[in-house]
């Protein structure tokens, strides 16, 4: 895989740049802390004492301990960036309130502090999700001037964080990128589909055939930094794509492909979701835990079209996928043989 050179986009910087990444030892974050990495730039990484740090071992960086709820510790840093790359947030709560509390208010908080501490701040960039836009109607993509559905409490915790993001840029820079769904290299959330795969399973929600948006974590990388660096971004929201279309069933078909097996279906009705998902939801958070199988969960999988269009950020920022998604999903799936998680 080719790999763009920095000077091809970025700005000349009299000196090495700062970035304050939040969520980078996550599997976005990590792969975005190394890219800035390779292209000279000083990282510091928010962290809690009982963070993993796996996926940043062999990365230099200055780590910065705290929680994002009380965000007073952030001053010092805030004011010695360049940049701020807001990565994390949870995907999974116990409750809508906790959605909140960290999706929306600690996002409120981190750009406030930004505007009245980042006196050297050139951008503040808030990594969404697609969810927040929600689906489509029918095959036509989302664009990012259409107005925003979304059919979760996720997705509209995470929609609220723009809101944040988005009152502030008047006083700060500010850009926002909403990826759709992300795989590659220490993704959890994606390997599911590739270990059904490997089990000879096509996984089918509901009678009819969905379609999504999906991005490779590194052409993901490679959009948001474009979008750091770029005046054109300023105020602006972005979809960033590998594919703005692909069935799920032939995504799983290519997973197949590639690891060289053979699959066949095995239906799910939404019906049958939809009856256990209370029950799964309710014995969950009498655990204390996260939902894997909830309503919020099913609205998602009810939606046919979960569609976005890349455009705008081809347009004005000259994205375009590093390679081809089949040598993306070989990628993916030799590093998991490697780490043998597959």
């Amino acid at each position: 895989m080719t790999t763009l050179k920095s000077s091809q986009f970025l700005p000349v910087f009299s000196s090495r740049p700062k970035a304050l990444i939040t969520g980078g030892n996550g599997f976005v974050g990590s792969h975005l802390a190394e890219r800035l990495s390779e292209l000279g730039f000083d990282l510091f990484l928010l962290l809690r004492q009982t963070s993993k740090t796996d996926n940043i071992a062999d990365l230099k960086y200055t780590p910065v301990f705290g929680d994002l709820r009380d965000t007073d510790f952030l001053k010092e840093t805030v004011s010695q960036v360049d940049y701020i790359f807001h990565s994390a947030g949870l995907v999974k709560a116990p409750s809508s309130q906790v959605f909140h509390e960290v999706n929306a208010v600690a996002t409120e908080r981190l750009v406030a502090l930004a505007a009245e501490h980042g006196k050297n701040l050139k951008r503040f960039v808030y990594i969404s999700t697609q969810a927040a836009a929600g689906p489509c109607n029918d095959k036509t993509p989302k664009s990012e001037s259409d107005a925003p559905t979304p059919v979760s409490d996720y997705g509209r915790s995470k929609l609220a964080g723009e809101q944040a993001v988005l009152a502030m840029k008047d006083r700060i820079p500010v850009t926002i990128v909403r990826p759709p769904a992300v795989f590659g290299p220490r993704d959890t959330e994606v390997l599911t589909f590739f270990q059904m795969a490997k089990a000879g399973l096509l996984l089918k929600f509901g009678g009819k055939e969905s379609y999504v948006s999906i991005v490779y974590v590194k052409d993901l990388v490679e959009g948001i930094i474009r979008a750091a660096v770029s005046d054109k971004a300023i105020g602006e929201v972005f979809f960033i794509n590998t594919l703005d279309e692909l069935s799920q069933w032939q995504a799983q078909y290519m997973m197949a492909d590639v690891m060289k097996v053979d699959i066949r279906p095995l239906r799910i009705p939404l019906w049958l979701l939809r009856i256990i998902a209370p029950i799964a939801e309710k014995i969950d958070r009498s655990q204390g835990n996260s939902p894997t199988i909830c309503a919020d969960k099913v609205n998602e999988l009810s939606s046919q079209f979960w569609l976005s269009s890349s455009q705008k950020a081809r347009d004005l920022l000259d994205y375009t996928p590093l390679s081809p998604i089949e040598d993306s999903l070989r990628e993916t799936y030799q590093w998991y043989q490697e780490k043998r998680w597959l």
